[in-house]
């Protein structure tokens, strides 16, 4: 997995952001929410993991 930044915000809100896609931030209820709507932008960010540039 991805080096990951997690915090709260003002809403109580659960924060997962990465260096590997700039100014995607992901947000959840839980912790386990947020994590897996970063999983899943990883993998249309990243569609065979790191090997090519996303498509634009």
């Amino acid at each position: 997995m991805k080096e990951l930044k997690i915090s709260r915000d003002e809403n109580n809100q659960w924060v997962v952001a990465s260096d590997k896609m700039p100014g995607f931030v992901a947000r959840g209820r839980t912790l386990d929410e947020a994590i897996e709507k970063i999983k899943k932008a990883f993998n249309i960010y990243f569609p065979c993991g790191e090997c090519k540039e996303p498509e634009k």
